[in-house]
């Protein structure tokens, strides 16, 4: 097995290993707290995004005559990077289950049973609406320019993927907000999000030399017509876990930052009743 297909079965693995220190804190707590189900979700419907994507890619590899970033047959790189969606799909889908089925809070669980069924029911429409396209398009050879399959499979690249790309980014807003303060028990810990960042942020930077746009496909056109056809044939997987990381960073360095705040908060506090009592 070559260098590089060694370092994709790696980051296979250290994206599974990533999300194991928080499944166990969710376990461990039986909560789902400082989590928000709508940076979850768009998590998971952004990997699913991803799934479609491939799908598309690996269907489309016999069709094109100037080439795709798929080999016909597709190569054991090829089957990895496969391998390596399903792994972020499978780990994100599995964290949007147990912010679902564990208790959120025990403050306030109306509102919380509420919003997860809004966001259930949202993930089976994208679930649902993948399955209807793929059906659509059974039989379909895509040698049109207008068959309906060449017509998803843009729409998808085009549209939806970049849509859901910025869902993912304004979503962390939502989880800024939720955070707990420091001393309240939470599923975040700094080993979890720091380990996150880091191999969403290997993958980011690994993806252009994973899944690389053939050399026949970067003649055709100017530069920026070159650099629009970049994104959605392989710039996806870049963009989306460069989001990923930055998201993750920016919530540890909160998270360190509120630490720090509260330790001397407590201490502050801490000094004034003293003197009060003296």
């Amino acid at each position: 097995m070559a260098l590089k297909d060694l370092l994709s079965l790696l980051l296979i693995v250290m994206t599974f290993v990533s999300y194991l220190p928080q499944y166990h804190r969710m376990l461990t707590l039986d909560s789902s707290a400082g989590l928000s189900v709508a940076s979850v979700l768009s998590t998971a419907l952004v990997a699913q995004v991803q799934i479609a994507t491939m799908y598309y890619l690996f269907r489309s590899a016999p069709l094109m005559r100037y080439g795709i970033p798929i080999a016909t047959p597709p190569s054991t790189r090829d089957w990895l990077n496969l391998a390596q969606i399903l792994t972020q799909w499978v780990c994100s889908l599995f964290l949007f289950a147990l912010v679902i089925f564990l208790p959120t809070s025990t403050i306030s669980p109306a509102p919380a049973v509420r919003s997860k069924s809004v966001v259930v029911l949202l993930w089976i429409l994208h679930v649902l609406l993948f399955v209807l396209s793929v059906a659509a398009t059974v039989g379909d050879k895509g040698d049109d320019l207008f068959s309906v399959f060449n017509i998803i499979r843009n729409i998808n690249a085009g549209i939806v993927n970049p849509l859901f790309a910025l869902i993912t980014a304004f979503a962390f807003f939502f989880q800024v907000k939720v955070t707990p303060p420091v001393g309240q028990p939470n599923v975040w810990s700094n080993w979890t999000l720091g380990l996150q960042s880091f191999t969403f942020l290997l993958l980011a930077i690994l993806w252009p030399f994973r899944l690389i746009l053939p050399p026949n496909m970067w003649q055709l056109g100017s530069k920026p017509a070159i650099l629009m056809a970049w994104y959605p044939w392989v710039g996806w997987a870049c963009v989306n876990n460069a989001i990923l990381a930055i998201g993750q960073g920016i919530m540890l360095c909160i998270s360190i930052n509120r630490e720090v705040n509260g330790k001397i908060g407590f201490t502050d506090e801490r000094q004034s009743l003293l003197h009060s009592e003296l």
